[in-house]
């Protein structure tokens, strides 16, 4: 039986180093601010990140992990006895992190096995917990990719943000979106394209946040075919708890007592957002 580590970004929001005695590896983002660089959950955090925004109203670029942590990282699995990975970056269509993965892995002539999440924060972090233990169960690279990526068709990501700005200059969304950005009072809201590996695509266009949020809500619930039961939930935010909380109440209105998380976004998602952005997760649960 192969002894198989997980390796994922700081976008899963586990962090870095605290879950490597269970076979998960985690290697830190790259946030820029002000032209100064700063390793993701290692030198800054989340809330850190969103308070310079507001506070100084700065654009903050964020990038794959680096060669070299991603080397180490590989190098330091390799030496603990681990015969192959599964790597589970931050969604393609949002960095190019994948790549980064398999250059390390075959730059150290480590077997790995890749798996697009089309997503980051909850969604992706569920991923990293059912690979693990996926492979402490025993099961191959194969079975578990596979099992990872059935759980990746039964999740999506929507966003709402107050305005396209810093989407627009991250180059994170699709031009189609990007055309909104020019529109007086509109209040887009987007989903992950999952036929883009997860690149920000419109969805649909309202004229408050509130509205927005709502629409969210009811796309889930009436469109998505989400319940209680079947599926967890994550409502996360750039400095906008209270209507993220009163969001939650919506969501279980309408479904029931549920799974539901409420939390900051990774900074590395947050900045592309700006203050007052909120994503939407969902992913169907893992029952063996």
């Amino acid at each position: 039986m192969e002894k198989i580590a997980i390796l994922a970004d700081s976008g899963c929001q586990i962090p870095v180093g605290s879950k490597e005695d269970q076979g998960i590896f985690i290697v830190p983002l790259t946030i820029t601010m002000d032209e100064k660089s700063y390793l993701d959950d290692l030198e800054i955090h989340s809330e850190d990140v969103f308070k310079r925004m507001e506070k100084d109203g700065i654009m903050v670029m964020t990038s794959q992990p680096s060669t070299g942590s991603l080397q180490e990282a590989v190098q330091k699995i390799k030496e603990q006895g681990y015969s192959h990975i599964i790597g589970l970056p931050i969604a393609t269509g949002l960095s190019s992190t994948m790549n980064g993965m398999k250059l390390a892995c075959d730059m150290l002539e480590m077997p790995v096995t890749l798996v697009d999440t089309k997503g980051t924060a909850s969604n992706q972090k569920y991923l990293v917990e059912v690979a693990a233990k996926l492979a402490g169960e025993g099961k191959s690279p194969e079975e578990i990719k596979e099992i990872l990526e059935k759980l990746v068709e039964d999740s999506a990501t929507i966003i709402m943000v107050p305005n396209l700005e810093h989407l627009k200059k991250g180059g994170r969304i699709t031009p189609a979106v990007a055309t909104l950005a020019g529109l007086l009072k509109i209040v887009p809201i987007m989903k992950l394209n999952y036929d883009l590996g997860g690149k920000i695509d419109t969805f649909g266009k309202v004229r408050t946040a509130k509205k927005a949020n709502l629409k969210i809500i009811d796309h889930m619930v009436n469109d998505c075919k989400v319940n209680n039961k079947d599926f967890v939930f994550a409502i996360e935010h750039v400095l906008c708890e209270d209507l993220a909380l009163e969001m939650k109440q919506k969501l279980i209105e309408q479904i029931g007592e549920c799974e539901i998380l409420v939390r900051e976004l990774p900074a590395v998602v947050g900045a592309h957002m700006g203050i007052g952005g909120i994503g939407y997760q969902y992913i169907k649960k893992y029952e063996g």
